[in-house]
């Protein structure tokens, strides 16, 4: 496939799509973590917020986790989680329409 790899010139320092049994689809980067690793764990967290989203009136469709140095943007579509590293300060906006544009591709093809 390697769709993923529109998202490299954009900063992105890893990104994974996986199914929400965590296994790795597609990847793309060369930082950390590692792509099995970052699946794994966004797959877990979209698990786990399933019926915190349903309180909320809705299913989970996108989340952002961030540390002092990095963030993850996630975009859940379907039975999928496609996740970026981006470093503090990054172009965000641009990374977040590039994943949301991928998503939609991928809904379609998977």
């Amino acid at each position: 496939m390697r769709m993923l790899e529109t998202l490299v010139p954009l900063g992105v320092r890893q990104a994974v799509l996986a199914g929400l049994d965590g296994l790795v689809i597609e990847s793309a980067g060369k930082e950390n973590p590692e792509p099995e690793l970052l699946a794994a764990e966004l797959a877990a967290i979209v698990r786990a917020s399933r019926t915190l989203a349903k309180s909320l009136g809705g299913e989970l469709k996108r989340f952002t986790l961030a540390t002092e140095e990095r963030e993850v943007l996630v975009v859940v579509f379907g039975d999928y989680c496609l996740g970026a590293v981006v470093d503090k300060g990054g172009n965000r906006k641009g990374i977040g329409s590039e994943l949301l544009r991928l998503a939609q591709r991928l809904a379609q093809a998977l």
